[in-house]
């Protein structure tokens, strides 16, 4: 008995989760990316458009440094309470559009810059809590469908659910001008002179 149970876990390393009553749980931690928008249920390029403020959510305040929250559910967060607020969707032409969400005395918005060959999506991002500074960023996120566990009347049961994950954030400054491009896993960042930004002069980096 003990030599089968070492092999199943051993067949499902990770994939186990633990055992409740008779029952045993299996996920997926190793959920593949979602890569394709167009036919993925949540999108930052056409509807249903991601809460621009989860990603806000996920870029956290200015005054804090590092990572608090680093993944959101978005099927159960992207019409939720928290995220509350006037949803504008502006078409720049050829390009994607630019999502924006308003709320209280603040402003949240993105763009969409491109998918990196490892599964990663890459946005443009201004924030504006009400004052004269737009804090800008590049934000990198991948989109995954994994499994919970949910319990409820029946004893519980293994749902679905739509994440969304921080992996990092490249800081543009104080109210960037320019227009960010990514092309063949080369990230492109034109310089921005004379306002309060960090980018000085031209930059590039591989994201791939």
């Amino acid at each position: 008995m003990v030599v089968l149970l070492l092999t199943i876990a051993g067949f499902f390393r990770d994939d186990i989760h633990g055992v409740i009553g008779k029952n045993i749980l299996t996920l997926t931690p190793k959920a593949k990316l979602i890569r394709n928008l167009y036919a993925s249920k949540y999108s930052f390029i056409n509807s249903e458009f991601v809460n621009p403020r989860i990603i806000e959510d996920l870029i956290g305040w200015l005054s804090d440094s590092g990572a608090q929250i680093v993944a959101i559910n978005v099927s159960e967060s992207n019409k939720s309470n928290r995220y509350i607020g006037d949803i504008e969707i502006n078409d720049t032409g050829n390009d994607y559009p630019v999502v924006t969400s308003t709320y209280d005395h603040g402003r949240f918005s993105y763009k969409y810059l491109g998918t990196s060959f490892t599964g990663m999506h890459l946005l443009q991002t201004w924030s504006n809590g009400g004052g004269s500074g737009v804090f800008c960023n590049i934000v990198l996120v991948t989109l995954s469908m994994d499994s919970a566990f949910e319990q409820n009347l029946n004893g519980g049961e293994k749902i679905n659910r739509f994440v969304i994950k921080l992996i990092g954030v490249i800081p543009l400054g104080d109210r960037y001008q320019g227009d960010p491009s990514y092309k063949f896993g080369l990230l492109t960042i034109p310089a921005c002179n004379g306002l309060a930004t960090v980018r000085k002069s031209k930059s590039r980096m591989l994201v791939i």
